[in-house]
């Protein structure tokens, strides 16, 4: 039995025995096709599923725009959270969570039921691929995929990361499904828009947190008027999320100002006009990355993407999907 069948088999009992509600299911075809009938008082509904692990309200979207339009869609997860799941709602995406939650609106027949707490796992070992050290060294990878080749130590100078943990990293990734080997000694990324997925996934849950340094606001008017203007490459600090979604696509206007610094000081607090602000709307977090960024304005597209997605507000998640398009996807979904 695949994922996708236990989590059904676990949601569809759940159901029953909280509710009565009696659903069963089955299979079509093949198993990698991934047509499945949802069997809801005799009458038959055939959908194909889209199964992850944890969803997100940022890839609701990616989801709808890759889904096969023969069958209606069925998202199938051990978690889904709460805003995704009204987002599916809204689009009338059906979806099933490993405890019990469920939403189907169909012609044949409309199943809902909210507010099941999420199921407690046995907390997993740990992969060093996606620990706080091991994210900053899959962020140097994504954005610098030929780089896989190289030696553990010219990785190690690369990312300024110890070399004994590059090693950890490297096997980390390789137990995950994330290296494909081409000869005795040479490997390649592979699953890389994947591996991006879990990299936003883990870098929102446990690496952003750790970089944060305070909140602020900018108390010269003029400077916050005219905020593309100050001038971050002599600061040595570089934009983020929404001013940098707004200056790579002119689409957004920014609200809250996202900044990475390798550590803020007075000379670059008095540049800007920023004074310490619980409430405040702009953000400092400290930079985890090494390489230079030419433009040196705004962050790697690939962060300023992540940053965007994970507001889980949606002109924030169109925006990174703009960025995504043209900054991103060739070198994600090159082989």
């Amino acid at each position: 039995m695949n994922k996708e069948s236990e989590i059904i088999e676990q949601a569809i009992n759940i159901l029953r025995d909280r509710t009565g509600i009696k659903v069963t299911w089955q299979t079509y075809g093949k198993a990698e096709n991934r047509v499945y009938g949802i069997v809801f008082q005799e009458r038959v509904m055939q959908f194909i599923v889209e199964y992850k692990k944890y969803l997100t309200a940022y890839q609701v979207d990616q989801i709808i725009r890759a889904k096969d339009f023969r069958f209606s869609l069925l998202v199938v997860a051990e978690q889904i959270a709460a805003p995704a799941r009204e987002l599916l709602r809204k689009k009338g995406v059906a979806y099933l969570e490993a405890n019990g939650n469920i939403f189907i609106n169909t012609s044949q027949a409309i199943i809902f039921l909210d507010g099941n707490k999420p199921i407690r796992e046995t907390k997993p070992v740990t992969n060093r691929a996606f620990t706080k050290t091991g994210l900053k060294a899959v962020f140097h990878l994504l954005n610098n995929p030929d780089a896989i080749a190289g030696t553990y130590r010219q990785l190690a100078q690369e990312t300024g990361i110890a070399l004994g943990n590059i090693k950890y990293i490297i096997d980390g990734l390789a137990e995950a499904g994330y290296i494909l080997p081409l000869s005795k000694r040479k490997v390649t990324l592979k699953n890389k828009r994947e591996l991006l997925e879990r990299w936003v996934a883990g870098y929102r849950e446990t690496l952003k947190p750790d970089l944060f340094k305070g909140a602020f606001r900018i108390q010269v008017d003029e400077n916050r008027d005219n905020w593309q203007d100050i001038n971050l490459k002599d600061l040595n600090m570089e934009w983020s999320g929404e001013p940098a979604g707004e200056l790579m696509t002119n689409y957004l206007q920014a609200r809250v100002w996202t900044l990475y610094t390798p550590g803020l000081n007075d000379q670059q607090a008095n540049a800007i006009g920023l004074v310490p602000d619980r409430k405040g709307d702009v953000l400092v977090y400290n930079k985890f990355w090494s390489e230079k960024n030419n433009n040196n304005t705004t962050a790697p597209p690939l962060l300023v993407y992540a940053d965007l997605l994970i507001t889980d507000d949606p002109r924030c998640i169109q925006t990174a999907n703009l960025i995504y398009d043209h900054h991103i996807k060739h070198q994600i979904e090159s082989n």
